[in-house]
């Protein structure tokens, strides 16, 4: 398996390092949500979960996630342009020995994002978060309240799962579809009914169908159905949360709502 000749959040260009940006962001993200508490481990299941390699084939474990975070080219040292600053780097130890009162949020945190553009929010002090883009004020949003806003959430969708939906879209059949099922009815139509025939129509349309589901479909399915089987219990479930959940959303006046991995925002007012 091939191995990183430069640090993650690095390319050479033109005989030059340079940085790269998506990468970078990942980089800052992990020095940010491990100075908060977060395991190299917690960490590296994140990455993994969202399909971010570490490099092409390879992915994130508790050993790379360690050689970011204790790698100081990334202060801009040795000729490498710099992605992090030095306050960063110094606070990439986490408070307390790592250890939190609730160690659930985590979860929480690590999924943290704007409610206004998406983007990643930064945790400025206990309690407060800011987007650089979005926010002008930091907004208060406490511990205590984006766990029972997640849990609150999370136990609503599996008592009804049927609220998970994809977005509105052209329900029109596409072309293979409509072929198919046109195909199927001239079968059932014949004066002469053809049994096998028809049920190799019926497979095709079935098919053409399927082939049209969207990755948005396919999700809402899927989360419908972990909904549908998982067994309420009291607190939150962070398993379900990594399960079903791309980001919780922070909003600029404290508001808490959650980005399903279909897409789907789902607020407090939702079921209220």
């Amino acid at each position: 398996m091939a191995n990183r000749k430069l640090p993650f959040g690095y390319c050479m260009q033109n005989g030059q390092i340079h940085i790269v940006e998506a990468e970078a962001e990942v980089v800052r993200m992990l020095f940010t949500s491990y100075a908060e508490g977060n395991s190299y481990e917690t960490l590296a299941e994140w990455l993994n979960d969202r399909a971010i390699p570490y490099l092409p084939g390879k992915q994130w474990n508790k050993n790379t996630v360690a050689r970011v975070l204790q790698n100081v080219r990334y202060l801009g040292d040795n000729g490498y342009p710099p992605i992090i600053g030095s306050e960063m780097f110094r606070r990439r130890k986490p408070a307390a020995g790592g250890k939190l009162n609730q160690p659930q949020i985590k979860d929480i945190r690590i999924l943290a994002r704007c409610g206004m553009c998406g983007d990643t929010v930064r945790r400025e002090r206990v309690d407060t978060w800011r987007c650089p883009h979005c926010m002008r004020s930091a907004a208060r949003v406490t511990d205590k309240q984006l766990m029972d806003s997640a849990s609150e959430l999370l136990q609503h969708l599996c008592g009804h799962p049927d609220v998970v939906v994809n977005s509105p879209t052209d329900e029109t059949e596409n072309s293979s579809a409509l072929t198919a099922k046109n195909d199927l009815g001239y079968t059932l139509e014949c004066a002469e009914f053809n049994e096998s025939a028809a049920k190799a129509k019926v497979i095709s349309l079935a098919a053409a169908r399927f082939n049209a589901l969207s990755s948005e479909d396919y999700e809402t399915m899927r989360i419908r159905y972990i909904l549908s089987t998982t067994e309420q219990s009291g607190g939150l479930d962070t398993v379900l949360l990594r399960q079903i959940t791309s980001a919780i959303l922070i909003h600029p006046q404290g508001e808490v709502s959650m980005k399903l991995k279909n897409g789907q925002i789902i607020t407090g007012s939702d079921h209220t």
